[in-house]
C-alpha cells in the first residue's frame, strides 16, 4: 500500500510504503493533525520545491537565504508601478498611444507581443532589463540580427518606461488659511517648510519640467526681495518679487548661499502634498499667491511678481477668485 508522493527538500518526489490500507491511513491522519496544529508547514507544488532548490542552489555559498533574497527582491521592485506587469502596461501604453504614433511605430508595437514568449507579458516591469529583453527575443528567434534585437529592445524598453503625458487641467484651485496652515505644519525638516513658504508667498513656479524653486538659490533672497534671474525664469527674463512679512517670518535664518531646495526635495514635495490632502495639486501654492496678491496689490503688480507680460490676461482669466481686499492683504502679513 502506497500513499501519493511527497516532496523531499531537495525538490525530488518520494513515497511512503505501508503493509495495511490501515496503517497508510493512521499515518495520513498524523499528518493532517500536524498541519492543523502548525508543526508541519502547508503542503507546496512540486514546482515550487522544484524553484526553492533551485534558489538554494543559485544562493549556495553568499550566506543569503531563499526569504532574505526574496525580501531584497521585494524591495527592489519598489511601489506598485514596478510591480505593474509588462501585460498590463504595454496594454495601457496602446491605449494611451492610439491616436500618436506614427503608422510605421503603431505597427511595431502591435507586433511586439509576437517578439517574446507569452510568459514575458506576465513579468512584472521592475525587474525587466536590456539582458531579460534579449534572452527574450532570442529565445523566439535564436538567429535574429543584433540591428532587430536593437530595434526590438527599444521597443520594449518605450513600454517599460512609458508614463502617462501629465496633461494641463484648466481647472486652478486656491487653498485655504487653514489648507496652508497643514501645508507648512506637515513639513518634517525647517529646511522642507522654507521652500514651502517660498512657493505659497512668493508664487515662484514649482520644482517641475520648468521649475524655478529648484533653480533657486538662496543668494538671490535679499532683504526685500527675491532676484529672480534669466537663468532661473522660465521665460528667461528677470524679475523681483517682493518679500511680505509673512514669508519674511518664515525664511528667517535661511542660509546666505547655496540651493534653495534641499537634497531629494522632488520626493519631499511628493510626501508634503501628500500628507497634507493635495496630492494631485502641484501648482496650487503659485495659484494661491497669485489669487490673493492679486486682490491686494492690483493686476501690474501681481503680473511682475509671476512673471507674466503686460498684456497677459492670465490672470484674470485663472487667479481672479472672490477673494476680498483686506483677506489678500491679511494672507501676506
Amino acid at each position: 500500500m502506497n500513499v501519493p508522493a511527497s516532496m523531499t527538500a531537495s525538490g525530488a518526489r518520494r513515497r511512503k510504503y505501508f503493509p495495511t490500507l490501515v496503517k497508510a491511513q493512521k499515518f495520513s491522519a498524523s499528518v493532517r493533525a500536524s498541519h492543523a496544529a502548525g508543526v508541519r508547514g502547508s503542503m507546496i507544488s512540486a514546482s515550487l520545491a522544484l524553484q526553492a532548490a533551485e534558489a538554494e542552489r543559485v544562493l549556495a555559498g553568499s550566506g543569503v537565504t531563499i526569504v532574505e533574497a526574496a525580501r531584497m527582491a521585494v524591495a527592489k521592485l519598489g511601489g506598485n508601478e514596478s510591480r505593474e506587469t509588462f501585460g498590463e502596461r504595454y496594454a495601457r501604453a496602446l491605449l494611451a498611444n492610439e491616436n500618436t504614433w506614427s503608422a510605421i511605430y503603431s505597427n511595431q508595437m502591435a507586433a511586439l507581443t509576437r517578439w517574446v514568449p507569452a510568459s514575458f507579458m506576465d513579468r512584472v516591469c521592475g525587474g525587466i532589463d536590456r539582458a531579460v529583453i534579449e534572452s527574450a527575443c532570442r529565445e523566439m528567434q535564436p538567429t535574429l540580427k543584433q540591428s532587430s534585437l536593437d530595434m526590438k529592445a527599444s521597443r520594449i524598453l518605450a513600454i517599460i518606461g512609458f508614463r502617462p503625458r501629465h496633461r494641463k487641467s484648466t481647472d486652478i484651485s486656491i487653498l485655504s488659511v487653514a489648507q496652508c496652515a497643514k501645508l507648512l505644519r506637515v513639513c518634517e525638516r525647517v529646511e522642507e517648510r522654507r521652500v514651502v513658504a517660498l512657493l505659497l508667498f512668493s508664487g515662484i513656479r514649482p520644482d517641475s519640467e520648468n521649475g524655478e524653486i529648484g533653480r533657486l538659490e538662496w543668494s538671490a533672497v535679499k532683504d526685500d526681495y527675491i532676484d529672480i534671474s534669466p537663468a532661473v525664469s522660465k521665460t528667461s527674463s528677470d524679475r523681483h518679487i517682493p518679500i511680505t512679512p509673512r514669508l519674511r517670518r518664515l525664511i528667517k535664518g535661511h542660509p546666505k548661499d547655496g540651493p534653495v531646495c534641499p537634497s531629494g526635495w522632488r520626493r519631499a514635495w511628493q510626501r508634503i502634498r501628500r500628507d497634507a490632502g493635495i496630492a494631485e495639486l502641484s501648482d496650487v501654492c503659485r495659484h494661491t499667491f497669485a489669487s490673493n496678491f492679486l486682490e491686494w496689490k492690483g493686476s501690474d503688480s501681481c503680473k511682475a511678481a509671476m512673471g507674466h507680460t503686460a498684456g497677459s490676461t492670465v490672470l484674470f482669466r485663472h487667479y481672479a477668485r472672490a477673494i476680498k481686499k483686506d483677506a489678500g492683504e491679511k494672507f501676506f502679513r
